[in-house]
């Protein structure tokens, strides 16, 4: 097998679910896959799955992931289990969605009691090597469980990919004849700072920077704050920067490829190119990737195994706690009986159709999002259900919030931080009110309209400030109110095959599938298999993820 391109993938499914059918790109022979001697995972940090051409992308971004994707197994809807670095790779390395390993940042730790993919090749026999470049992806969190070679040096710049894949090679080039073996490379490269080296900055941003900070981890958490305004132009930058950052690591892939191919391992070896999340460009307001929208959610998912030589398209969705138990079932090795995700051997091999699926992401931040991506309604539809973190006293809020409420009228309580400020109050997307919120717990009654359906309310303020930056504490939170006595609870519903960047919520036009799809929500209950540990963070630590944005 000649390489001529590269690849990507990572996805599951809930415990139950089978996946969608496949759609082939070329002939099908329905035969079974052969066990490879090798056994190789990419995971390309922050890499969003519609930046690449192969998922439809029209600037020139990954001219050798097309390649090969074309000769490759391509899941279209590829979901993260979580828009982090930290949970989602340990959800890749154990098969388990969050809840089920209770891992979170800063500080969780994977039990020792759960096995890895590392740790089941090791015992099965293989040789383990595993390089990662810090920050999340460091040891310490049970990720250097199970390799007989581990490095972790912290990320410094974007070069640090060629770093990282030499290392991998010379594992590869040290290997015995017929050694088998698991690799496992992680790179920062499209993740924030978006610093690409040249050619391919001038590339995708021919002119001069335009005035602004650099896209950097800071300037990233300071606009979502609201502490920073970036212009249009500015906003184009960062995606062009991104965007070079992309093909940059398509061109390191490829020569890593290359390299494969003169070691002879090209034609034994199954392969994985996958991300851990995607990115968000502004796309809903945001920088980085902290919420549950496609951007932050859809991953690359390529699987590349000798015997699949024409491509193959798999509709999804999946999600990438289904690469544990796919690999081991690839390999012949037994999976734990716990996992969330479910082998996509079947659909490698050419099955029959199979009843439709879900999946399952969350994120814990300000507040507690989960999302159910399903296509076992018809189509392919994604819910959210949000709902902030509260505390003991009512729920802090920091320039906005937004709820769900029947009418005709809801009673709220409300009590300004630090200073009285003016709150505008919005009923399905028309401001109705504006209120003056003191120091002091007041309620406001918001009048609906009389009908009796679900309306969108919210309530939003200019300006935010920090505790930390007035003294009483060292709390980082910019705060604008607080509220209590009135739940804060809303749900999104977009329908991903027509609107793929989910841009327009079908929650009260669709009333009936969203209560349908938000008791199937409310029907998934995971328990930790075991109880995660937590460590103390250095500070080079602490500066390395706050380098990369990851905290203040």
């Amino acid at each position: 097998m000649v390489w001529v391109a590269a690849a990507a993938l990572g996805s599951l499914v809930l415990v139950g679910c089978q996946p969608r059918t496949r759609t082939p790109a070329g002939e099908q022979t329905g035969d079974a896959l052969r066990p490879t001697r090798g056994n190789i995972v990419i995971a390309l940090d922050a890499l969003r799955a519609d930046h690449l051409g192969f998922y439809g992308y029209d600037r020139p971004t990954s001219p050798f992931l097309d390649s090969l994707a074309a000769r490759a197994a391509v899941v279209e809807w590829a979901i993260a289990p979580y828009p982090g670095t930290l949970v989602s790779n340990l959800s890749l390395f154990t098969g388990l969605y969050p809840p089920q390993h209770g891992v979170y940042p800063p500080s969780g730790v994977l039990a020792a009691e759960i096995p890895t993919l590392p740790e089941l090749f090791l015992a099965a026999g293989f040789r383990t090597a595993g390089h990662t470049e810090g920050g999340f992806m460091a040891g310490g969190y049970g990720f250097a469980s199970g390799f007989e070679e581990f490095t972790d040096t912290a990320h410094e710049a974007e070069a640090d990919i060629e770093r990282t894949f030499e290392r991998g090679l010379d594992f590869l080039r040290g290997l015995a004849t017929e050694e088998q073996f698991f690799l496992f490379l992680h790179t920062y490269s499209p993740h924030d700072p978006y610093d690409p080296p040249e050619p391919y900055r001038s590339e995708l941003w021919p002119g001069e920077p335009p005035p602004g900070p650099e896209p950097v981890g800071p300037t990233l958490r300071a606009f979502n704050a609201g502490e920073i305004e970036l212009t249009p132009e500015t906003l184009a930058y960062y995606r062009a920067l991104y965007d070079a950052s992309i093909r940059y690591t398509d061109e390191v892939l490829a020569r890593f490829f290359a390299e494969l191919e003169a070691l002879g391992l090209a034609g034994e070896t199954t392969i994985v190119i996958t991300a851990d999340h995607g990115e968000e460009l502004a796309d809903h307001g945001r920088l980085g990737h902290t919420q549950l929208y496609p951007e932050s959610l859809r991953v690359p998912l390529v699987i590349i195994h000798p015997e699949l030589e024409s491509g193959l398209r798999i509709p999804g969705p999946v999600s990438s706690v289904d690469l544990a138990p796919t690999l081991l079932d690839l390999a012949g090795i037994s999976s734990p009986e716990e996992l969330g995700g479910a082998s996509l051997r079947p659909l490698l091999e050419g099955a029959a159709e199979q009843p439709p699926r879900a999946v399952y992401a969350e994120v814990r931040d300000l507040e507690t999002a989960r999302a159910l991506i399903s296509a076992e309604e018809g189509g392919l539809h994604q819910l959210l259900a949000f709902s902030p973190n509260t505390e003991p006293g009512g729920t802090w809020i920091s320039r906005s919030v937004a709820f769900d409420v029947p009418a005709p009228r809801v009673r709220v309580e409300i009590q300004s931080f630090h200073q009285p400020r003016e709150i505008r109050v919005s009923v399905d997307g028309q401001e109705t009110a504006r209120l003056m919120a003191a120091t002091e717990w007041d309620e406001f009654e918001i009048d609906l309209p009389r009908d009796r359906g679900i309306h969108r309310v919210e309530l939003a303020t200019e300006e935010c400030e920090s505790p930390a930056s007035l003294g009483p504490s060292d709390d980082a939170r910019c705060l604008s109110f607080q509220i209590r006595k009135t739940p804060l609870h809303r749900l999104e519903l977009y329908d991903l095959e027509a609107d793929p960047g989910a841009k327009g919520d079908l929650s009260r036009s669709d009333a009936e599938l969203t209560r349908r799809l938000a008791r199937r929500l409310q029907q998934l209950r995971w328990s930790p298999v075991a109880a995660a540990g937590s460590q103390a963070l250095s500070e080079e630590a602490r500066e390395t993820l706050r380098a990369l944005g990851y905290l203040d």
